[in-house]
């Protein structure tokens, strides 16, 4: 009779242990399941991408985002249109330091979308060039009496036959170019100053 009774009893909870994998584990679907948070949200009927869906008016289940409606953490860019040109752009300074991992990062962006245009040193030199517009140089004296603002402004809205850049690059990417593109004006025009401090570094580095 014991043998019975402990058979029944693991039967029991071998079947309740059960019950509740399949009912509240997510392993199974289940209309509600009170050990899942949100089910609903979890095990969501996915819509797709140009197919109808009755819920909605125009049967379209790519929705329009609501007018005026920004994504999270978004920033818009307040200087955008052909008429913001670069010389009506606040001056400011770039926010991101001056160091190696910046420049690098600035050097691989520009490799990857500036050098055609632009050129290896910024001369306006690049692959592209004479079948498509040379550029202006960024080692002029305009650009360098640019501020780094104004320059990130050219990147992200475009100016005369240059478009934008915003699409293919994010925001901290342009800043990083810019540092490049006074690297290379350093590089290209090094004051007394300069040269006094890079002699120093190569002695120090000598020792």
């Amino acid at each position: 009779m014991k043998v019975i009774i402990k058979v029944v009893l693991t039967l029991l909870v071998i079947g309740f242990c059960l019950q509740m994998f399949v009912k509240h584990s997510g392993w199974f679907m289940w209309s509600h399941q009170p050990l899942q948070y949100m089910p609903n949200m979890h095990r969501t009927n996915a819509l797709k991408p140009q197919r109808a869906y009755p819920f909605f008016e125009n049967n379209a289940s790519s929705r329009v985002p609501p007018v005026g409606s920004l994504a999270r953490e978004q920033d818009p860019y307040k200087f955008k249109g052909e008429k913001f040109l670069a010389d009506a752009v606040d001056r400011s300074e770039n926010p991101l330091p001056v160091t190696e991992a910046t420049l690098r990062k600035g050097k691989k962006i520009w490799d990857n979308h500036c050098v055609v245009c632009h050129g290896s040193d910024g001369n306006g030199n690049g692959s592209v060039v004479p079948k498509y517009p040379n550029p202006p140089s960024l080692m002029a004296d305009k650009i360098r009496d640019y501020a780094d603002s104004q320059i990130f402004h050219v990147i992200t809205n475009g100016q005369n036959t240059m478009g934008s850049y915003a699409p293919q690059t994010r925001p901290l990417d342009r800043w990083a170019v810019v540092h490049y593109v006074r690297a290379m004006q350093l590089a290209d025009r090094p004051a007394g100053d300069d040269l006094e401090a890079f002699d120093e570094i190569i002695k120090g580095g000598a020792k």
